[in-house]
């Protein structure tokens, strides 16, 4: 490693919003503070926005900056985070989110940074190929920048290479990890009680943005051909969004009003997902989903689409089920399969855990960062 006491590290990120890239920054940097701190100080910046995430970084004991971006594309914030890498001696800059790596790969190159990383989270190569080409420009440009990208999935991986043409020595996968120790099978009845749920009722849950990517629309057009079978069952959909009332009117119109509960945004993710008896994925487009290993952490059933990286985790019937996305009658026969057998959801359950715990952890996740921050830094 480079001959300094401690290596600096700028992790740059779009904003400090309540997101699933955002969170597991939050994450990364907390897991490094604890156990990496006589290797590493760190700095963290947002280039757009504030948000709710900031206290917690705060809390973390780092530095904590934001530049208000003025427009949707504010390439004057280069100059800012250049400044920032050369006051505070950043060693490494590691970027969240595409606004990031732009931005934060042109600073670092003006500030004289080579070790650059980019945590590729989420595939959204076919909005890439669609966005301005000035955007396109100044993404090819940055990615020349850059040391290399941390790609959450083999798919992601592939996406990058084949729609953004990124070399294939520059992509390194880092799967997401859960905290096996936290995220695991807890009794929380009175959760139930709590949202008035009775014992004997199932309870089917999906975690997500409300917003047409994440799907919402199948699920409960799905869940029509459910409860006729199986009129003792409800299903919780956790996370908010502008989506919200046109899935609260389709469900009124298929007279599931009864069976559905939308929470919005919720804290209590870890205590929700412990009630569920079958977890439900029903993305069209995703890369690794967290919550997906932390619900299987937790050896709850899932049943998720075949999309982004979802399919390097499950084994369709082996430790979870997978179904097309956009399909509801798949995903509606992959349910009552489920609820049908509760003693193959408990075995489900139990393989999915052995999963996350086997190749899913987020120790695994965070050794391999640092052992990427290293390599940076030597320049290999």
């Amino acid at each position: 490693m480079k001959a300094v006491a401690k290596a600096n590290i700028l992790h740059l990120v779009n904003g400090f919003a309540i997101g699933g890239a955002e969170l597991k920054l939050l994450e990364l940097v907390k897991l490094i503070q604890k156990h990496y701190s006589n290797k590493f100080n760190q700095v963290v910046c947002s280039v757009g926005q504030g948000g709710p995430l900031q206290k917690r970084f705060e809390a973390l004991g780092v530095k904590t900056v934001i530049f208000p971006k003025r427009h949707k594309f504010d390439l004057t914030l280069v100059f800012k985070v250049a400044k920032l890498i050369r006051r505070e001696k950043i060693d490494i800059v590691q970027t969240t989110l595409f606004y990031a790596d732009i931005i934060g790969a042109i600073a670092a190159k003006l500030a004289g940074v080579s070790a650059v990383i980019s945590w590729e989270t989420v595939s959204h190569s076919q909005n890439y190929m669609h966005s301005r080409w000035h955007r396109r420009i100044a993404y090819k440009f940055a990615m020349k920048v850059v040391f290399k990208i941390a790609a959450v999935s083999a798919e992601v991986k592939a996406s990058l290479l084949k729609l953004r043409k990124i070399e294939a020595s520059k992509v390194q996968i880092i799967h997401y990890g859960v905290d096996t120790e936290k995220f695991r099978k807890q009794n929380f009845s009175h959760k139930r009680k709590e949202l008035g749920i009775n014992g004997a009722t199932t309870v089917l849950g999906v975690v997500g943005r409300l917003e047409p990517v994440k799907g919402h629309k199948y699920l409960i057009d799905a869940l029509a051909g459910v409860i006729g079978k199986f009129p003792d069952t409800v299903c919780i959909f956790v996370g908010g969004g502008e989506f919200r009332d046109e899935l609260e009117l389709q469900a009124e119109k298929l007279a599931l009003k009864e069976h559905v509960i939308f929470l919005g945004f919720r804290d209590d993710v870890f205590e929700l997902l412990n009630i569920f008896d079958i977890f439900i994925l029903p993305s069209v487009s995703e890369g690794l989903p967290n919550v997906l290993l932390e619900a299987m952490s937790c050896s709850v059933p899932a049943i998720a689409t075949s999309v982004g990286g979802i399919p390097e985790v499950i084994s369709h019937g082996q430790n979870g089920l997978l179904v097309p996305p956009e399909n509801s009658a798949k995903l509606n026969a992959a349910i009552l399969d489920l609820l049908a057998d509760p003693q193959e959801r408990i075995q489900i359950g139990m393989r999915a855990r052995k999963t996350v715990q086997d190749a899913f952890s987020v120790d695994k996740q965070v050794e391999k960062f640092v052992s990427l921050y290293e390599e940076s830094l030597n320049g290999i």
